[in-house]
C-alpha cells in the first residue's frame, strides 16, 4: 500500500468483506445513510452519493442482501464523471432499507438501534468511514478523519468512540462542514482493526515499527553527534589553554601531575579522557580534574 491510494486501498479491502448477516449488514448501511445520505420526504426515497467505487458497489451488495430477490430492481444507480473522478449516486426507496427519515435524522435513534453493541457499532462506524472517511499514507503522517455536514452526529460520534474504545477524536469545523479527526498512530490503529482492516492494520503498524526504528538510530546518530562536538570543542579550548601558558609562564613551571596531563593533551589531541587516563595510568575523573585546573590557570593569566 504506497502513496496517495494507501486510503483508497483500506476503502477496497474493507468493501471486500464478507457480509455477516442482516443486523451487521442493517448497522452498516445505517452508516452510509448517515455519512452521505439525503431524504426525499415526498418521494420516501434516499439519496446517497458516494466518491469511492468500491464503496458504491459494497453499499449496493449490502441493500441486495437486506432486501431480497425481486426488491433490488427499485434500486436507481447512476454514476457521472467529475473532474476525472467518478461520484456514484444511489437512489433507494425507503422501505428496502426498513428506516423511516424520523429516525435516520436523529442520532439518539440510530444509537438505539445499534445499541451499545461494541461488534454493531464496529459496522456502523465501518460504514460511516467507508462513505465520508479518508487515511493518510502512514509514511507522511498519521491522520484519520470523517467529513460530514452534521456537527452534533459527529461529537456524539465522538463521545462513543471515547466510551466504547477509550479513543480520544477532535471535532473542528471546515469552510462548509466538519471533521472528526484521529492523529495517534495507536488510535488510528485500533480504528483499523475495529473496522476490520486486518491487512492494511499490519500494513499500518509495519511502517510504525519502521519509522521507529528509524527515529532510534537516528537519535543515537545525533546523540553521538553532539558528544563529538562537545568533545572536540573541550579538547581545542583545552590545547588553546596549554599553549597559553606555555607561551606566558613555560609548561614547566606547572605542579609535575599537571605538566604530565598538559603535555600528553598536546601529543595526543584526538584522545578522550578515558584514553588520556589510560595512557598516564588515571581515572577519566583524575584526567578532567586537572584539565580543568590548567583551564584554571589559563583564564588567571593576563
Amino acid at each position: 500500500m504506497k502513496g496517495v491510494f494507501f486510503s483508497e486501498k483500506v476503502k477496497e479491502e474493507l468493501s471486500s468483506l464478507p457480509i455477516e448477516g442482516k443486523k451487521a449488514s442493517f448497522s452498516e448501511i445505517l452508516g452510509f445513510l448517515k455519512t452521505r445520505g439525503n431524504f426525499d420526504i415526498k418521494k420516501g426515497k434516499f439519496t446517497v452519493s458516494l466518491g469511492n467505487i468500491a464503496a458504491a458497489r459494497r453499499f449496493i451488495q449490502l441493500l441486495e442482501y437486506i432486501a431480497g430477490k425481486g426488491k433490488t430492481d427499485f434500486i436507481q444507480v447512476g454514476v457521472r464523471d467529475l473532474d476525472k473522478r467518478h461520484r456514484v449516486t444511489i437512489i433507494v426507496p425507503e422501505g428496502i432499507v426498513n428506516i423511516s427519515w424520523k429516525e435516520w435524522s436523529n442520532y439518539e435513534t440510530i444509537h438505539k438501534l445499534i445499541g451499545n453493541d461494541v461488534i454493531g457499532f464496529s459496522h456502523f462506524f465501518r460504514g460511516i468511514f467507508l462513505a465520508g472517511g479518508s487515511i493518510t499514507n502512514p509514511r507522511k503522517h498519521y491522520h484519520l478523519e470523517i467529513v460530514m455536514f452534521d456537527e452534533e452526529f459527529l461529537q456524539n460520534m465522538k463521545e462513543n468512540i471515547m466510551k466504547l474504545l477509550g479513543i480520544k477524536g477532535n471535532v473542528v469545523k471546515l469552510r462548509y462542514s466538519y471533521r472528526l479527526y484521529f492523529k495517534r498512530s495507536g488510535a488510528i490503529l485500533e480504528l483499523l482493526h475495529f473496522m476490520g482492516a486486518k491487512n492494511s492494520a499490519y500494513e499500518f503498524e509495519r511502517v510504525i515499527r519502521e519509522k521507529a526504528a528509524k527515529g532510534d538510530t537516528n537519535r543515537s546518530i545525533n546523540f553521538i553527534t553532539a558528544n563529538a562536538v562537545r568533545s572536540g570543542t573541550s579538547i581545542a579550548k583545552q590545547i588553546e589553554a596549554i599553549r597559553k601558558i606555555d607561551e606566558i609562564l613555560g609548561i614547566d613551571k606547572l605542579p609535575e601531575d599537571l605538566r604530565k596531563v598538559a603535555l600528553a593533551r598536546l601529543e595526543n589531541e584526538d584522545m578522550s579522557l578515558r584514553e588520556l587516563g589510560e595512557l598516564l595510568n588515571m581515572s577519566k575523573m583524575m584526567v578532567y580534574n586537572r584539565l580543568k585546573k590548567i583551564l584554571k590557570i589559563s583564564e588567571d593569566l593576563l
